[in-house]
């Protein structure tokens, strides 16, 4: 069994300083990728820098900021060239009835969740085209296919990144790019000391790591465009 089969790939994962993110970015590097993280503060990216090893790279960056997200995609471009992964996974989730939602709450969701995914995706996109090969992995949610109260800011960021991720697959499919979304239910994003196997499995952060590393090593013929995950028995 190969236990570098990402060797020599480059892998960009935002939010990838703490949370989901952090696991998937030590994942990918752990399986031979290089691999260069997003967040908006220097000292946690650091932190993250120094945890996950000597082929990973920081880059301060807002989501809801267009031109923080352009100058650091051509950072990135500069160092390391197109990626052959990018992970969008920064997010955040705000709660309120919609009786109470401010706007400003609101556009704090949108923004980050789907407008955001939408200019990083952009900012990297045309040179993935160019390269002729990618993978490109939408950190979604179960939010993202049914609607809870109290969530509905995320549940629309959310059931979008659904339809922006199946029109995006269908413009790029013939430039050998995948798009697949992932689909997590409540996600553990401590330590890794659950069970592995026996009652109480709940889901969590380093499962959907060793899924997005497992999806990027399949042959490029192969596709998973929607995936749910689920702990076995919380």
């Amino acid at each position: 069994m190969d236990t570098h089969p990402l060797k020599d790939k480059t892998a960009v994962v935002t939010g990838g300083s703490r949370g989901i993110g952090l696991h998937i970015a030590e994942a990918l590097h752990d399986a031979g990728a290089s691999v260069a993280i997003t967040g908006r503060s220097a000292g946690t990216l650091q932190s993250a820098v120094e945890k996950i090893g000597e082929r990973c790279t920081a880059h301060v960056c807002d989501q809801r900021d267009p031109d923080s997200i352009r100058d650091m995609a051509a950072a990135v471009m500069a160092h390391a060239g197109a990626p052959d992964i990018l992970v969008n996974n920064a997010g955040c989730m705000r709660f309120g009835t919609v009786i109470d939602l401010p706007v400003d709450t609101w556009n704090a969701v949108i923004e980050t969740n789907l407008t955001g995914v939408f200019l990083t995706t952009q900012a990297f996109l045309g040179d993935m085209v160019e390269k002729g090969r990618g993978d490109i992995f939408m950190i979604s949610s179960m939010s993202g296919k049914k609607g809870d109260p109290g969530a509905a800011a995320y549940a629309a960021s959310k059931f979008g990144l659904q339809g922006f991720s199946q029109a995006l697959l269908h413009e790029v499919r013939k430039d050998n790019i995948r798009v697949m979304v992932l689909n997590p239910s409540s996600v553990d994003t401590g330590p890794d000391t659950g069970p592995k196997d026996g009652p109480g499995l709940h889901l969590h952060a380093a499962d959907i790591a060793s899924m997005v590393v497992h999806l990027a090593a399949l042959p490029g013929r192969t596709l998973f465009r929607d995936m749910d995950i689920w702990g076995t028995n919380p």
